[in-house]
């Protein structure tokens, strides 16, 4: 269910059960890997861990893009680091999906970026120095400022800000 998101069928299951009983998983596994509707299924998935919009600019192709990359099974590694240093238009770099799907503002990408990739919720170090969490306010824009080369001539105002309070710090 959780590799192409529906049960075995009939067929399927005295399939697997013909099978050394040694080699059952791996045979298994490697079967579901190849169905088409692995991609279709960890693809919706990943949109919703990535907040992928196919409203948004670059949505469509960034689906496309990770679509693809599951049917190459391509490592996410590779994808994270294609997604989060990406640059260029969406025609010739999809993984800029990503960055524009949060508007390119660089506070959002930084808690979003700590969001998906890290596990790590830092949204209030924007504010504030949190007295239960790790992140201080100055590493929260330290991370923003990571992703201000993508944009940073359309968010002047942003770029000013996380110039001041690194400053500061």
């Amino acid at each position: 269910i959780d590799i192409i998101g529906r049960i075995p069928t009939h067929a399927e299951i005295e399939q697997f059960q013909k099978w050394p009983a040694a080699e059952r998983r791996s045979k298994v596994v490697d079967k579901l890997l190849a169905d088409p509707r692995y991609a279709d299924r960890w693809t919706v998935f990943l949109s919703d861990i990535l907040r992928i919009r196919s409203n948004a600019t670059g949505g469509n192709a960034l689906l496309a893009y990770i679509h693809k990359a599951l049917e190459e099974n391509r490592p996410w590694d590779e994808l994270a680091r294609k997604m989060i240093s990406a640059n260029g238009t969406t025609g010739n770099a999809p993984a800029v999906g990503f960055i524009l799907g949060e508007d390119a503002d660089p506070m959002a990408l930084a808690a979003a970026t700590s969001q998906m990739f890290l596990g790590v919720r830092m949204q209030c170090a924007q504010c504030h120095n949190h007295p239960f969490e790790d992140w201080t306010q100055k590493e929260y824009y330290q991370m923003a400022a990571y992703t201000y080369g993508v944009e940073t001539r359309l968010r002047p105002d942003n770029l000013e800000k996380a110039r001041k309070i690194v400053k500061q710090r």
